[in-house]
């Protein structure tokens, strides 16, 4: 697979799989707009069978139908192929300072944009705002538009405190991706075949163009 990218966004999960590809191939990558992303990996889409969980629910009148994405990863057996190591959860973590470093050295100019509810209680609020105080440290053009309380609430753009706020997608890009744009015209994209590695606990996480193809070596 490669990867062919110059703004990317998404709202909830779509959220953060946008920072994570920004994570992955940050010289693909110029602008995230995000919606509700975390800024850390949600264990109940990777091993929430084991933690007694569901990915999602439908809720009827008489009953509560809880479903889970079919996975192999497991918590539970050490020996198994599938174990779900905790390197396997720090390469999928955004929040990580020293891999936050290392992206931005690859690629210093990504805009960063997010929408975020602080009574978020899917993705909480507190380790976005962790995630762009980093961003800014690293002097990366980062804006979080944290919403607060019941007066962040127009009823057209944010109209709700919880996860997602259901702020649609189209409306959201409608708004900041032209703000995006008009910033990138005058730049240089770093739009070129690359690689990047990060070092997990024992392991190093290598992401590399490889020919017409995007791969990850792990050592």
């Amino acid at each position: 697979m490669k990867i062919y990218q110059r703004s990317t966004g998404g709202g909830s999960y779509g959220g953060y799989l946008s920072l994570l590809i920004a994570k992955i191939a940050p010289w693909y990558v110029d602008g995230v707009i995000d919606n509700s992303g975390g800024a850390l990996p949600s264990l109940r889409y990777i091993i929430g069978r084991d933690m007694q969980m569901c990915d999602a629910y439908e809720e009827y009148p008489h009953n509560i139908i809880n479903c889970n994405v079919k996975t192999h990863w497991t918590r539970k057996d050490p020996n198994s192929l599938y174990y779900f190591k905790d390197e396997n959860y720090i390469i999928r973590a955004i929040l990580n300072s020293s891999h936050l470093i290392l992206g931005a050295n690859v690629n210093p100019n990504i805009i960063y944009v997010s929408y975020h509810s602080l009574k978020d209680t899917n993705t909480p609020a507190k380790y976005k705002i962790e995630l762009y105080k980093c961003f800014k440290q690293l002097n990366l053009d980062a804006t979080l538009h944290l919403i607060q309380d019941e007066k962040d609430i127009d009823g057209k753009f944010i109209k709700s405190l919880d996860h997602g706020m259901r702020l649609n997608n189209r409306s959201l890009f409608k708004k900041e991706l032209p703000l995006m744009l008009e910033k990138l015209k005058d730049k240089k994209s770093p739009m070129r075949e690359n690689s990047i590695s990060y070092p997990c606990k024992n392991k190093v996480f290598k992401f590399k163009d490889e020919g017409d193809k995007f791969k990850l070596e792990i050592v």
